[in-house]
């Protein structure tokens, strides 16, 4: 597998492993994840499963305004070592696409959404809506 394959395979695998470790899909993921990572023999399924746990911890360790940057570190550590990975075993491409695919399906049933409550406080003439809004004076009697 050439560099930039493995490249963006790593990329696609890591950002993955980090969507679903950040969302509800997580258990259903992880136990896959592990065994995939940890087949091999310098790897055991119960120590992929570790790194795979205090991976998830640090991301969702972080207050909620460093979430993203926490998260952007864990995705930057699972590229480098799925690419690393890749390189010397180019075998270990196809684990790491059914990797990616069984993350899309568990996900396939979340609800990507984000739901935005407001609360305005409104004085005297002030309008507010969700949707469209006309506001107009009504003509005055005389």
């Amino acid at each position: 597998m050439d560099d930039l394959s493995a490249a963006g395979l790593a990329a696609a695998a890591s950002a993955a492993l980090i969507q679903a470790m950040a969302s509800d899909v997580w258990l259903n993921v992880k136990e896959h994840a592990a065994r995939i990572l940890g087949r091999d023999g310098t790897e055991s399924v119960a120590r992929a499963d570790r790194v795979l746990e205090d991976s998830r911890e640090r991301m969702l360790a972080a207050s909620p305004d460093r979430r993203d940057t926490a998260s952007a570190l864990e995705a930057a550590r699972w590229e480098g070592r799925l690419q690393a990975r890749l390189e010397e075993d180019p075998g270990f491409a196809v684990a790491v696409r059914d990797l990616v695919a069984a993350v899309r399906a568990a996900g396939g049933g979340v609800d990507l959404s984000t739901a935005v409550q407001q609360n305005v406080t409104a004085g005297r003439d002030s309008y507010t809506a969700g949707r469209d809004l006309t506001v107009g004076r009504p003509d005055r009697a005389p």
